[in-house]
């Protein structure tokens, strides 16, 4: 299906899109009748309802010797035929008469959608993300960010996107709907969509059984914290009237160093200045050890927190921030190992591990208290907390059940760490990638971190953060920040000019 000519605003360059055309790709063959209903299972349900994104970036691809036509038509045909064994991701999202959502594996087809750009990738700015050439807007799915299917209209689970620029480079947007798959498992389907296009087997085969994952009898839900059963029309009209009084959100990338990835770790893991009289006294097992992404993320809540403050309010202003305030910072947790489902188990296996604080005893603390508070969170995070967590679900039967990060205003952190995701050995027939990260747009409720891997190599890292523009701002001229965080936009831009002077 063809569609008219829309002008597109990609990093504030207008660009009006060419041959833009609409397929719906089924599986090379027909689903087993079996399969048609696959089980959602708890932890399906209790995922947000919105498309989790990916954008893939490869250079010289439409050549003279090879159209985009050609390109475009080899990446349906393995997407055909990848789409055999990832059948759950042919579907559909139905509601059902009882109010909960189905996946219908009805072979209705994955949305893949063709756009021409004529221009540069660097006019736009380089390989970043670019939610604009998801193709979510295309699919004509609606503004989100949650998708929800109704009565009358099913929701698709998986748009691609292909959009070729002018100077033979594509960028590959794929989105799953997060009901179907968590990140791990979107990426491992990725990675064997790529394998399909060079004529592969399949290094991992998707296991689909999602009764792995049911409810205990009787169900025991005492662990859980940091869930709640807010509805999300409640979450719409929040939403809006947050968003009507904010700019929007943005999003940017910042590039962070081995070595400052080691200076992180090492602040995180001096011991608070009330142990250091009797620092002697500890046993290394009692001393701080706290990951990467720990530290990183201790670092990172207190960035966010000083950022929200307004340097120019007046003392006593009412709008000024109360340290008193609560803040919590959330955590993605997986949960294969905990639960010990099998290889290549394909769905949702994460959960959101909660760390709580006020503003003023975040701030008053050093980084190591941050980082403490994330660790014990997570750490709480068990395969008996998994359990439990299912339990809570099925008891609140249709109500909708979501991490609290999702009704979040203002205050709250949401964090997710992709850093071992092989976003890089994505060969989808063209060679590897030049750049790949999340693809999210930016949303409005609640401050957000995405920790990837790095083009450079796996001990550099890219870290995207949602934020408001008034607190971007603030966070980037924080020399707490911008010491260990550098600005890809920046950094592309000094390289460029450093290099027109020769």
């Amino acid at each position: 299906m063809a569609f008219g000519r829309a002008e597109l605003n990609i990093n504030g360059v207008r660009v009006r899109p060419r041959n833009i055309r609409k397929f719906d790709v089924p599986p090379a063959e027909p689903t087993a009748a079996q399969n048609e209903w696959l089980y959602l299972s708890n932890l399906d349900r209790v995922v947000t309802p919105t498309f989790s994104s990916v954008i893939h970036f490869y250079e010289k691809v439409v050549t003279e010797e090879r159209s985009f036509e050609e390109v475009t038509d080899v990446l349906k045909r393995s997407l055909s035929n990848v789409l055999v064994d990832f059948f759950p991701l042919a579907g559909r999202l139905e509601l059902g008469k009882d109010g909960l959502i189905n996946l219908h594996c009805n072979d209705a087809g994955a949305v893949f959608v063709e756009m021409s750009l004529e221009v540069e990738l660097e006019e736009v700015g380089g390989p970043q993300p670019m939610d604009i050439l998801s193709g979510l807007e295309v699919a004509r799915l609606g503004k989100g960010p949650f998708y929800i299917p109704d009565q009358l209209t099913p929701m698709p689970t998986l748009v691609v996107q292909v959009t070729r620029f002018k100077c033979g480079a594509i960028a590959v947007a794929t989105n799953w709907h997060h009901t179907v798959a968590d990140g791990s498992s979107g990426v491992h389907f990725i990675k064997s969509w790529g394998e399909i296009a060079q004529g592969k087997p399949l290094t991992l085969v998707p296991n689909h059984d999602r009764l792995l994952l049911t409810p205990r009898n009787p169900p025991n839900p005492n662990l859980v914290q940091g869930y709640s059963t807010k509805t999300t029309h409640n979450l719409n009209h929040v939403m809006e009237r947050f968003t009507t009084s904010k700019e929007p959100a943005v999003i940017k990338t910042f590039f962070l160093e081995q070595e400052s990835i080691r200076q992180l770790k090492e602040q995180a893991n001096t011991p608070l200045d009330s142990d250091a009289d009797s620092d002697s006294k500890l046993e290394n097992s009692r001393r701080p050890s706290f990951t990467s992404a720990e530290s990183i993320s201790g670092h990172l809540w207190q960035n966010m927190a000083r950022a929200r403050r307004d340097p120019d309010q007046k003392k006593g202003d009412s709008a000024a921030v109360d340290a008193g305030n609560v803040t919590k910072f959330f955590m993605f947790v997986d949960g294969r190992k905990k639960l010990n489902v099998p290889a290549g188990y394909f769905g949702n296996v994460v959960c959101s591990a909660c760390a709580v604080t006020t503003e003023e005893e975040l701030l008053q603390n050093p980084v190591s208290y941050a980082a403490g508070l994330i660790s014990r969170a997570c750490k709480n995070i068990t395969g008996e907390y998994f359990r439990s967590l299912i339990d809570w679900v099925e008891m609140q039967g249709t109500a909708p059940s979501k991490s609290e990060h999702v009704n979040s205003v203002g205050r709250d952190v949401a964090s997710t760490f992709w850093v071992f995701f092989p976003l890089y050995e994505i060969d989808l027939g063209f060679g590897r990638p030049i750049w790949a990260a999340r693809n999210s747009p930016p949303r409005p409720l609640i401050d957000g971190i995405a920790v990837m891997p790095s083009p450079q190599g796996p001990r550099s890292m890219l870290a995207l953060l949602n934020l408001h523009p008034d607190r971007m701002d603030r966070i980037q001229r924080d020399p707490q920040f911008s010491s260990v965080f550098i600005n890809t936009e920046a950094r592309d831009r000094g390289q460029l000019e450093a290099s027109s002077q020769f």
